[in-house]
C-alpha cells in the first residue's frame, strides 16, 4: 500500500497541460496529499482549487479498483449542495489528481475546537446539523454508505452557514458489510467494531447513523460520548447501565438526550432512521439544558457546562453563578475540568504514560484497518473524464479547508464508575 510519504513536494509544478499550478500544500492523509492549485487561465485573480494527489495504481489491481470506486461515488454525489464538488480527474504517469472545490473556512473539527460563538445557539445548531444529515441522506438515497463520517470529513464555509461532506475513500454500496473496523474508532458503531463475533456482517447504513449521533453529541456538548462503543470502554459501559448517563454528565436538553437514546440503540435494527431524525430535529425547541437544571446538577455536569459555554455569547444565560461551575484548569493548552479532559482536543489520544494519572484510563482496543468492500465497476466511466473547469463565478459558494486533512481525533472523554 502506497502512503502519502511516497508523494514528493509538488509545489511549483503544473498539471492539466499547465493550466493548474500547485502553489501550496494544504494537508495530507494516509494515502494522499492535498495541494492548493490556481487556475492560471482564470484571470487576474486566479480561481483556486483543492487538488488531492494519490499514487496511481496499476490497472487490474485492488488499489486501482478502490481508486475508481472513490471517484465514481464522488462524481455521483457532486451535484448535491452539501457535498464538495469534484470537477475533474487528471491521470498522469505516476499520480492521479482529483480537482475539487477549494474551501478556505476549515473543517468541522477545527470549527468545533476553536469557535465558541455557536454554543447555545439553537437556530445555528439546527441549521448546521440538518445540512450534515441532508448530505448523508443523499449518499444513502444513491445507495452509497460513507463509513467514515466524522468532523474532519465535513467542511464548513467561512461564514459558517454551509457545510460540505467529502472523502468517499471508505464508502461502500453494500447493504451488508464484512469489513469490520472500517473508519475511525470514535465514530464506529458496536457492530462495526465487531462486538458481535457471531454475526458475519453489519449494516453500513446503521453505522452511518451511529456516527451522526456521535457528531451531534460533540456539537451540542463539546464532548464525544465515549472512545469506543465496546464493553472495554468505561463510558460506554456506563451508558448501557444507565441511558441517562449522557444527560447526567452533559448540558444537553431532554429532547436531545431522547434522540441520542434512539440513535445509540445497541441493536442496529432498532436504530432510528435519517428521516425520523430530521423530523425530530426540526421539531426540537432546544438542544441545550435549562440553566436551572444545570445549576441543580452534579459537580461534573456543572463543570462540563462551564467548559462548554465559557466564551460563548450565551454563557451568561446558561452558566449558574456558582464558583464550582468554573473549575476549569489549563494545562499545556488543554482544558481540564476537575482533573478530567474536557472540551475538544486536536491531539492524538495520549499513551498511558502521558495521561493524567489521576484520571481513570478508558481502554481502547486495537482495531486493524481492514480491506475495503469493492464494488464491480467494470462498466463504470473511465477514471479520466474530459471536463472543462467551470468559470470562476460558477463554483459552489464554499469556504473551507480542503478534503483529506490529517487524521485527528477527539480525545476528550468523561468518566464515571
Amino acid at each position: 500500500m502506497y502512503h502519502s510519504s511516497h508523494i514528493p513536494d509538488l509545489v511549483g509544478h503544473s498539471i492539466d497541460g499547465g493550466r493548474l499550478k500547485l502553489v501550496d500544500t494544504l494537508g495530507s492523509g494516509s494515502n494522499g496529499v492535498i495541494f492548493l492549485a490556481e487556475d492560471v487561465q482564470s484571470g487576474p485573480i486566479p480561481t483556486q482549487y483543492a487538488v488531492k494527489c494519490v499514487v496511481r495504481a496499476a490497472k487490474s489491481t485492488r488499489r486501482y479498483t478502490l481508486q475508481r470506486q472513490e471517484i465514481h461515488f464522488h462524481r455521483q454525489l457532486s451535484y448535491h449542495p452539501n457535498v464538495v464538488t469534484l470537477h475533474k480527474v487528471i491521470e498522469e504517469k505516476y499520480y492521479v489528481f482529483l480537482v475539487l472545490d477549494y474551501c478556505s473556512g476549515g473543517d468541522l473539527f477545527n470549527f468545533l475546537q476553536h469557535r465558541r460563538d455557536y454554543r447555545g445557539d439553537d437556530a445555528f445548531v439546527k441549521l448546521l446539523f440538518l445540512q450534515i444529515l441532508d448530505a448523508l441522506a443523499a449518499c444513502h438515497a444513491a445507495g452509497i454508505y460513507h463509513r467514515d463520517l466524522k468532523p474532519e470529513n465535513i467542511l464548513i464555509s467561512e461564514d459558517a452557514q454551509h457545510i460540505y461532506l467529502t472523502d468517499f475513500g471508505l464508502a461502500t454500496p453494500n447493504l451488508e458489510s464484512k469489513t469490520f473496523g472500517a473508519g475511525s474508532s470514535l465514530y464506529m458503531s458496536p457492530e462495526c467494531i465487531g462486538v458481535h463475533p457471531s454475526r458475519p456482517a453489519y449494516s453500513p447504513r446503521a453505522n452511518d447513523v451511529w456516527a451522526l449521533g456521535v457528531i451531534f453529541t460533540s456539537i451540542i456538548s463539546g464532548h464525544n460520548p465515549w472512545n469506543q462503543a465496546c464493553l472495554t470502554d468505561a463510558c460506554y459501559r456506563a451508558y448501557l447501565r444507565n441511558d441517562r448517563f449522557l444527560i447526567d454528565m452533559l448540558p444537553i436538553s431532554p429532547s436531545a438526550n431522547l434522540l441520542l437514546q434512539h440513535i445509540f440503540r445497541h441493536e442496529s435494527i432498532r436504530r432510528i432512521t435519517l428521516t425520523q431524525i430530521r423530523d425530530v430535529v426540526e421539531a426540537m425547541d432546544s438542544f441545550f439544558m435549562r440553566p436551572d437544571v444545570i445549576a441543580s446538577g452534579g459537580e461534573y455536569l456543572r463543570s462540563s457546562a462551564a467548559t462548554y459555554f465559557e466564551g460563548s455569547p450565551f454563557a451568561a444565560h446558561f452558566l449558574p453563578a456558582s464558583p464550582s461551575a468554573s473549575l476549569v484548569l489549563m494545562e499545556e493548552g488543554n482544558a481540564l475540568v476537575n482533573g478530567h479532559p474536557a472540551g475538544i482536543n486536536g491531539t492524538d489520544t495520549p499513551s498511558s504514560e502521558e495521561s493524567d494519572t489521576t484520571t481513570p484510563h478508558t481502554p481502547q482496543p486495537s482495531v486493524q484497518q481492514p480491506q475495503l468492500d469493492v464494488v464491480d465497476l467494470t462498466d463504470a466511466p473511465s477514471i479520466v473524464q474530459s471536463m472543462d473547469l467551470p468559470a470562476a463565478g460558477s463554483l459552489k459558494r464554499r469556504r473551507s479547508m480542503s478534503p483529506g486533512s490529517l487524521l485527528r481525533k477527539f480525545v476528550d472523554r468523561f468518566f464515571t464508575d
